[in-house]
C-alpha cells in the first residue's frame, strides 16, 4: 500500500471517529487549506514528517511509523477506544430478543395498514367523478 493510500485511511479513521466532519474540517483543524491539504493527500506535494506529526496528534492512537513506513498496523491498538467484551445473561438476551420479535410484528402491521390505506385511496380516487361546470349526462330528456 502507498504512503497516500495510508494517509487516507488515516483520515478516514479520523472522519469516522468524528474528530472533524470531513477533510475540510480536518485540514482547518490541523492548521492547513483546503488546497494545500489536498495537494498533500493526493501525493501532489511530498508528505513531511511535520504533516503526519499533525494528523497523528489527532489520535494518539494512530500508529506514524506505518503512515510514513507501511510497517504495522494503522492503530497502535487493536481496542482504540479501550472497549472489553461485553457477557449478556441468557434471561436478559431473551428479553431483547422478545422485543425485537414484537417490534418487527408492529412494523408489519404498520406496512400492512398502509398498504390498505393506498389502496383505498386509489378507489377513491377511481369513484370520484369531476366536479365541474362543465359536466354532461348521458340522459337524454
Amino acid at each position: 500500500m502507498e504512503q497516500t493510500q495510508r494517509i487516507r485511511k488515516a483520515i478516514n479513521w479520523l472522519i469516522f471517529q468524528e474528530v472533524a466532519e470531513n477533510e475540510r474540517a480536518l485540514a482547518n483543524l490541523m492548521g492547513y487549506t483546503k488546497s494545500s491539504f489536498s495537494q498533500l493527500v493526493n501525493g501532489k506535494v511530498p508528505l513531511s514528517e511535520k504533516f503526519v506529526k499533525k494528523l497523528c496528534s489527532l489520535d494518539p492512537n494512530i500508529n506514524e511509523v506505518w503512515i510514513m513506513t507501511g510497517e504495522g498496523n494503522l492503530l497502535n491498538s487493536d481496542n482504540p477506544n479501550g472497549l472489553t467484551d461485553v457477557t449478556i445473561p441468557a434471561d436478559v438476551w431473551a428479553v431483547i430478543k422478545a422485543q425485537a420479535n414484537g417490534l418487527s410484528a408492529r412494523d408489519r402491521q404498520i406496512d400492512d395498514l398502509i398498504g390498505l390505506l393506498q389502496e383505498q385511496t386509489a378507489l377513491i380516487k377511481k369513484t370520484l367523478a369531476p366536479r365541474d361546470d362543465n359536466a354532461t349526462s348521458a340522459a337524454v330528456g
